[in-house]
C-alpha cells in the first residue's frame, strides 16, 4: 500500500513558509480573512503537494508568531518531517529555535532546512546563514541535513526541494498501518444537508465507509457517512492521509478540535498519564514537582499539574518520570509523544513520550513497583516490561493485544516474547484466552489445598468447599481459565476430590464436637426407626418435645445427607439408605408380580398412602430406579 507522508513547514514569522508552500503548490493556506488583513498566519493551513513522482505528499504549513504557538504545536503534532524556513536577510530567531525544540520533542526524524529569500542577500550573507543554522540544528534530528538555498520571488532553489522532499519522504518508515485507527481532530466545520464534518490526520490504521467510530474522550459511538481527502471523496482512507469524516447523529456543538475518532474499544482516555519528560537546555526555568503547566498532546491542549516521581524538580536538560494528572480526560495512548508549556507563558520549557495510561495517582509508596516498569517501557526493554507487567497485574490472564495496547508496543514483536516465555516455561498459555506468569500460578497453585482444608476445618459439618468460596479465599480476581487448571491438575494429582459440585481433601479427619455426635446418633437411631415413613427435622424436634433447636437439627440432617448417611426426598423429608433400599426390592417385586406399580399400591407396599408415598416415587424416578408410564410404574430398564 502506498505510505502517505505529511510535511510540517515550520519556522519564525515572515520567514516565507506560506511563500514556499505557495511555490509548490499553487495554494495559499493563508485562507482567513484576518490572516488576509494581517499578512501573517494564524491556523495551520493544509496543501496537497504532488511530486514529479506522483507520490502525494501533506504539506501543514504551520503559524510562525509566538501568540499562535499552541496553533503551531497542534499543527505539527502529526507530521512525520519537517522543512526549517529560515530568511537569509534575518537569520535564526526565536520562533525558528522554538519550532525547532517542538520538532524535535515530537520525535520528527526526517527532513531539511530551506534558506528562503535568499534573492535579498549576497553570498557571503548565505554563507554566515549558513553557518549560523548548522550551529542551531547541531543536536537536533536535522543535524547534517541539508540546507537549501529559495527564493519565493524567482524561484532559485524549487527543483532542489523538491528533490530533497523526494529523497527524504522515501527513506521514512511513514505511519503504522498495522494499527487501530485513530485520528486527532484539528478542525471541524458543518455542511447544510450532509452535518458533521471533523478532519484531521489519520495517526494509525484505516477508515472506510460505514464502519464505527467512537468520538472521544466522550465515547460517543458515530457512523462514517463519507470520506474526502483533499476535496475527493474516497471510499477508504489510510494512516498518514488527511481525511474529512462525515460523521452520522454528531452534531456540530458536539466535537472540537482536540477530540479524537478511533477504533472502537482501541483507546481508554485517561486523565492519569505517566511519562519520560525532558526538559529543554534552554528553557527559562526549571519544572518544578505540583506545578501547573499547559500540556499538548496530539491536538489536545489541557492544563496538568505535574508529579515528579523522583525528586523536587527537573533542571534545564534533565530527564525525569512524571505523571500528568490533567483536568480533562485525553485520548492518549502509551508512546504519544508530548510537549509541555509554561502555564501562563507562550513558551515550551520540555516534552517526553507517554509510557502508561494510569489507573491510580502515583503514590511515593508504590515507587518500587511503579519505577520498575516505566523504566523499562522508557528503554523498550520487552523481557523487563513483559515481566513487570505480569506482576503488577497478578492473577489476569494477559493477551498480546491487550499488552501492546497498555505498552504501545509492537504486537508483533510481544507476540514473539510471549511465546517464547512459554517456550522457556516462564509463562503459560490458555488457548484463545491469554497468557499468566508460571511462577505465580505455582504459588497460588500450592495455596489452592491448604486453602479448601482450612474452608473444611473451619465448618465440620462442610462436605465440599465450592468453587465460589475456595476462589475468593484464594485470589477473588483470579480469572477462570487458569484457575479451573489448577483445580483440574489437583484432582489429577490426588490432592483434591471432586465431589457434588465442590471439592474436598482426601482422608481429611474433621472432628464434630461431642454434643453434635450425640444428636447425630439419635437422629441416625430415629431414621432407622422410622422405617419408610419420611421424617423431617420439625417432626423430629415435636417428638423429642422442643429439647433440640430446629435449626441445628437441620444443619446435621443436611450434613448426613451431604455425608450419605440418609436419603433426602424431594419434598426436603428423610429416610435411612437402608429403608430405601428395602422399598426398592418391594416395588421390584410388585413390577415383576403385576407388571406395573400404582399409586394405589403403595398403601400395599409402604403402610401409608398417596400423600406420603408420592415423595418416595419420585425419588425413585429421580434415581433412574423407576419411571413413570401410563397408569403407573414400571422399573427403568
Amino acid at each position: 500500500m502506498e505510505k502517505h507522508i505529511t510535511i510540517g513547514i515550520a519556522g519564525h514569522v515572515d520567514h516565507g513558509k506560506t511563500a514556499l508552500v505557495r511555490c509548490l503548490t499553487n495554494v495559499d493556506t493563508d485562507r482567513l480573512r484576518e490572516e488576509k488583513r494581517r499578512g501573517l498566519s494564524i491556523e495551520s493551513g493544509v496543501a496537497q503537494l504532488i511530486l514529479p513522482s506522483r507520490k502525494h505528499i501533506a504539506l501543514i504549513d504551520v503559524p510562525g508568531h509566538v501568540d499562535f504557538l499552541k496553533n503551531a504545536i497542534r499543527g505539527l503534532s502529526v507530521v512525520d518531517m519537517a522543512i526549517l524556513v529560515v530568511a537569509a536577510d534575518d537569520g535564526v530567531m526565536p520562533q525558528t529555535r522554538e519550532h525547532l525544540d517542538i520538532l524535535d520533542l515530537f520525535g520528527v526524524k526526517g527532513g531539511f532546512v530551506v534558506l528562503n529569500k535568499a534573492d535579498l542577500v549576497d553570498n557571503s550573507i548565505i554563507e554566515l546563514a549558513e553557518l549560523e543554522i548548522r550551529d542551531a540544528v547541531c543536536g537536533t534530528f536535522l543535524e547534517g541535513k541539508p540546507i537549501v538555498s529559495f527564493s519565493a520571488v524567482d524561484r532559485r532553489g524549487l527543483a532542489d526541494v523538491q528533490r530533497n522532499i523526494e529523497m527524504e519522504s522515501e527513506i521514512l518508515a511513514g505511519k503504522n498501518l498495522a494499527a487501530p485507527f485513530r485520528l486527532w481532530i484539528d478542525q471541524v466545520r458543518g455542511f447544510p444537508g450532509f452535518g458533521t464534518v471533523a478532519t484531521g490526520t489519520i495517526v494509525s490504521g484505516t477508515v472506510e465507509r460505514d464502519d464505527i467510530l467512537h468520538l472521544l474522550p466522550l465515547e460517543q459511538e458515530t457512523r462514517v457517512r463519507f470520506l474526502e481527502v483533499h476535496h475527493r471523496k474516497v471510499q477508504q482512507a489510510v494512516a498518514g492521509e488527511r481525511v474529512g469524516i462525515n460523521l452520522r447523529d454528531i452534531s456540530l456543538k458536539g466535537v472540537s478540535r482536540g477530540m479524537a475518532l478511533a477504533e472502537p474499544k482501541s483507546v481508554r482516555p485517561g486523565y492519569l498519564l505517566n511519562a519520560g519528560v525532558r526538559v529543554l537546555k534552554n528553557a527559562s526555568q526549571a519544572l518544578k514537582n505540583r506545578q501547573k503547566v499547559k500540556l499538548y498532546i496530539g491536538t489536545s491542549v489541557t492544563n496538568a499539574l505535574v508529579v515528579i516521581m523522583e525528586k523536587n524538580q527537573l533542571e534545564p536538560g534533565e530527564n525525569g518520570l512524571v505523571q500528568f494528572r490533567l483536568t480533562n480526560h485525553v485520548s492518549a495512548l502509551p508512546g504519544d509523544p508530548l510537549v509541555v508549556c509554561l502555564l501562563n507563558i507562550q513558551t515550551v520549557i520540555g516534552g517526553g513520550h507517554v509510557l502508561e495510561i494510569s489507573r491510580e495517582k502515583y503514590r511515593q509508596v508504590k515507587a518500587p513497583v511503579t519505577l520498575p516498569y516505566l523504566r523499562a517501557l522508557q528503554e523498550q526493554n520487552f523481557e523487563r516490561i513483559i515481566e513487570h507487567f505480569f506482576n503488577n497485574n497478578p492473577g489476569r490472564l494477559i493477551a498480546s493485544g491487550e499488552l501492546a495496547r497498555h505498552t504501545g508496543l509492537p504486537d508483533a514483536t510481544l507476540v514473539a516474547k510471549l511465546e517464547a516465555g512459554v517456550k522457556n516455561g516462564e509463562l503459560l498459555y490458555f488457548e484463545g484466552k491469554g497468557f499468566f506468569g508460571t511462577t505465580h500460578y505455582r504459588i497460588l497453585k500450592k495455596q489452592l489445598p491448604e486453602i479448601v482444608e482450612k474452608i473444611l476445618l473451619q465448618n465440620p459439618f462442610k462436605v465440599v468447599a465450592n468453587h465460589e468460596e475456595i476462589k475468593n479465599r484464594l485470589a477473588s480476581f483470579l480469572d477462570e481459565a487458569p484457575f479451573q487448571g489448577m483445580l483440574a491438575e489437583l484432582c489429577t494429582e490426588g490432592k483434591l476430590i471432586k465431589s457434588g459440585g465442590g471439592f474436598q481433601i482426601r482422608n481429611l479427619l474433621v472432628k464434630i464436637p461431642d454434643e453434635q455426635e450425640k444428636l447425630i446418633a439419635l437422629l441416625l437411631d430415629y431414621a432407622r426407626d422410622s422405617g419408610f415413613v419420611p421424617f423431617s427435622a420439625d417432626i423430629f424436634c415435636e417428638i423429642q418435645r422442643g429439647v433440640f433447636s430446629k435449626k441445628e437439627v437441620q444443619r446435621l440432617l443436611d450434613y448426613l445427607y451431604a455425608q450419605k448417611r440418609l436419603i433426602r426426598l424431594n419434598n426436603g423429608r428423610f429416610l435411612s439408605p437402608q429403608a430405601i433400599e428395602e422399598i426398592k426390592e418391594r416395588v421390584r417385586d410388585i413390577v415383576e408380580r403385576k407388571g406395573i406399580l400404582s399409586i394405589v399400591d403403595s398403601k400395599e407396599f409402604l403402610g401409608y398412602g398417596r400423600t406420603i408415598a408420592i415423595s418416595v416415587l419420585e425419588y425413585l424416578d429421580t434415581i433412574r430406579f423407576t419411571r413413570r408410564v401410563e397408569g403407573g410404574r414400571v422399573l427403568k430398564s
